[in-house]
């Protein structure tokens, strides 16, 4: 465990939440005011008085001062924490205790054109440093949670996994009025525990070994000796269970997770005639506060009754959704028909999805980094003053005025069918915040802008 304290930025969105701290006009409500406990995603985020803010500058990336306002903060009593503001154009928030209006005409005064601003808190840090570790001494005996301090919020947030009426009234009994709130899935909505299923409508397991094969893979068998070579490709151990490939098929999904959540469980196989897919329902029983990225490899291998499958070609992959980029194996093409009664494909039949292999575009509401170049589909639907929402602000253009639907000459001639063109992005960040979108040899220049799009009629 660990805090949440921001070198750089502080967690935020989902972060711990209640009703201490809101408009900056009502002070955050005391711990002895709280009388229940409350969820994470509830509790807004501190900020400063309005008028502490001003409209520029805008911070793009992270190139904000932060590491010389840390410098100048350290020195002053009642400095608690540092972060950036994402929703307050990237400005730099300094946490004070005591004297923040006295601190806060000293940090204009020091750093005139800077985005940096004080925010009065009524907590201190080594406070909620102590309440967490109080609450890991409490509660590890008790059940496995996850802690970490939200200086944006100013609590500290335990999360559970599955919040069970048990478990929130352990914490309600021990932290109830305190700086603490609880992040937990609804009960309702979590797996049921139980065994791994041996059978299900349509297909029944053959095999379900952790750590054995790869993980982002699927693969198809539809005879005996494709079934050979597909067991011993995945390294699965013991004998292979008997299959009768006259009404059945043999399929794999290479299931992935982490060390810290390793109670994956096979619920259903299930099939999508719309899409002609076949995909696994692959559930997290009693997950914890949070799981390690580590890929660690888990194979299921079930038998599929051929009335089962779509007729005609198919795809599989390990859920609904689509592979995750930088793993295309995960998908396997089947292009013939294996709902028919003993039919086999040929090794050219079973392959990749070889448009998973094109590289990533990437899309409005993304994470880019200055002077990385990406490609990107503009919608010109409605002209080119809008780009998209980037590092969490809208980037503008200048258009000719009265100009409706505008298009640079330049671009037309590379617009498609579907009213997009190719561009390619490049953020830079000095001397000022500009994303440089280029197409067909010629460039524009788009800027953050304050407001937000207007839409597209």
């Amino acid at each position: 465990m660990g805090t949440g304290a921001a070198g750089a930025e502080a967690r935020s969105g989902n972060d711990p939440g209640s009703s201490l701290g809101s408009d900056p006009s009502v002070k955050p409500r005391s711990s002895a005011e709280l009388s229940t406990l409350p969820m994470c995603a509830a509790i807004p985020e501190i900020t400063a008085p309005a008028e502490w803010y001003r409209d520029s500058p805008i911070y793009v990336s992270n190139e904000m001062p932060i590491e010389e306002v840390r410098a100048w903060a350290s020195g002053k009593r009642g400095f608690e924490e540092i972060w950036i503001d994402r929703d307050h154009l990237g400005w730099i928030a300094v946490a004070f205790s005591v004297d923040a209006e006295a601190r806060q005409a000293e940090l204009r005064e020091r750093f005139p054109g800077v985005g940096a601003v004080v925010v009065p808190v009524d907590w201190k840090m080594a406070e909620l440093e102590e309440l967490q570790r109080r609450a890991a001494r409490e509660l590890q005996p008790l059940f496995s949670f996850g802690s970490w301090i939200s200086v944006t919020q100013g609590v500290v947030s335990i999360g559970v996994g599955v919040l069970t009426p048990e478990r929130r009234a352990a914490i309600e009994e021990r932290f109830a009025g305190e700086r603490i709130c609880v992040e937990g899935t609804d009960p309702a909505e979590a797996p049921a525990e139980g065994p791994q299923p041996q059978r299900g409508d349509g297909w029944r397991l053959l095999a379900d070994q952790k750590r054995v094969g790869e993980s982002y893979r699927t693969g198809i068998a539809t005879d005996q000796r494709s079934y050979e070579t597909l067991w011993a490709e995945i390294g699965l151990k013991g004998e292979r269970p008997a299959v009768d490939f006259n009404a059945e098929v043999v399929v794999w999904f290479g299931a992935v997770f982490g060390s810290s959540c390793p109670n994956i469980r096979l619920d259903d196989m299930v099939v999508d005639e719309e899409r002609r897919l076949v995909h696994a329902l692959i559930v997290l029983v009693d997950p914890p506060a949070a799981c390690t990225s580590d890929a660690i490899p888990h194979a299921y291998v079930v038998a599929v009754q051929r009335a089962k499958l779509p007729s005609g070609p198919f795809a599989i992959q390990l859920g609904a959704d689509d592979p995750p980029p930088g793993a295309p194996e995960e998908r396997t093409v089947v292009d013939v028909d294996l709902s028919r009664a003993g039919a086999a494909a040929r090794p050219g039949d079973v392959h990749p999805d070889p448009a998973l292999s094109e590289p990533e575009v990437l899309e409005s509401g993304s994470i880019i980094e200055p002077d990385s170049e990406y490609p990107y589909k503009l919608s010109v639907h409605c002209g080119i003053e809008w780009l998209g929402v980037f590092n969490e602000l809208a980037w503008r253009t200048d258009v000719p005025d009265g100009a409706v639907d505008f298009i640079p000459p330049e671009w037309k001639s590379k617009v498609g069918s579907d009213a997009t063109i190719e561009v390619s992005l490049v953020l830079r960040v000095d001397p000022e915040p500009v994303i440089e979108a280029a197409a067909n040899g010629h460039k524009i220049i788009y800027r953050p802008a304050t407001e937000d799009p207007p839409g597209c009629r």
